[in-house]
């Protein structure tokens, strides 16, 4: 009799995706506590009911729309994680008119925004990668649509080059780009410290938000504490104060 072999599926979920379930789904858990919280020990009025309810209901919404990213395989998640962070933009807006009404401190709301901004940042470096429709995308579209076919080319013809080369994944990141696409390179480099000079060889006098824009595990805070400890070593120059602050690496 011969013994049947059991098929084992290995369906791959984001919930188990260790990534995304500490950087996304665990910091989306904590944001929405640390605003219920907030709201709690809001002092209680028309206006502070008002925009509470209506907070209180994005996040439950939000908390939902976060749950149902977990069981999401490969193939699902692009669209499901858009619908995702639609949900967040809902719950970032009621915030924002909070704030806007005197219900929130704005120092407050700009926390929980710099938090929100990474987790979109994460999922769109991460897992949501195909590029938007560029100014030139539709151009170039128009121009090949638009070709007359007795040849003679029309005035926007005369101005494209012969040949105008395809964007390709980087191996390196070229002066000047701290796009997206710089993930290629840095995601290969474990140290965080390395990662961030290599931002800043490909643009120097960066902001700390410039640097966030590529890195994105990690908050701005923690680039700061690592810039500054770049500096004490002298790998790593700065220019400006506070806000203002550039940074380069040191030649």
């Amino acid at each position: 009799m011969d013994s049947k072999k059991d098929i084992t599926l290995d369906i791959k979920r984001l919930s188990n995706d260790s990534n995304y379930y500490n950087n996304v789904f665990k910091k989306t858990e904590k944001i929405l506590s640390v605003t219920l919280y907030i709201l709690s020990e809001t002092d209680e009025n028309k206006k502070t009911i008002l925009h509470s309810d209506s907070i209180k209901e994005k996040a439950l919404k939000t908390q939902e729309a976060a749950l149902q990213t977990l069981p999401l395989q490969p193939h699902e998640q692009t669209n499901g994680l858009v619908r995702f962070q639609y949900q967040l933009v809902a719950f970032e807006s009621g915030l924002r008119m909070a704030t806007m009404s005197g219900v929130m401190a704005e120092d407050i709301f700009n926390l929980l925004h710099e938090q929100l901004d990474s987790i979109h940042r994460y999922i769109n470096n991460h897992y949501v990668k195909k590029p938007p429709v560029s100014v030139g995308d539709l151009t170039e579209t128009v121009v090949e649509k638009s070709s007359p076919a007795s040849g003679v080319q029309s005035s926007t013809q005369k101005q494209k080059p012969a040949s105008t080369p395809r964007r390709s994944q980087r191996v390196q990141i070229p002066a000047g780009d701290i796009s997206t696409d710089a993930y290629l390179v840095y995601s290969q480099l474990t140290d965080r410290a390395e990662r961030i000079k290599t931002v800043l060889e490909a643009k120097p006098q960066a902001t700390i938000k410039d640097v966030a824009e590529v890195i994105t595990d990690v908050s701005e805070k923690t680039i700061q504490r690592e810039l500054n400890s770049l500096i004490e070593k002298g790998q790593v120059i700065r220019e400006g104060e506070r806000r203002w602050s550039k940074y380069s690496v040191s030649k």
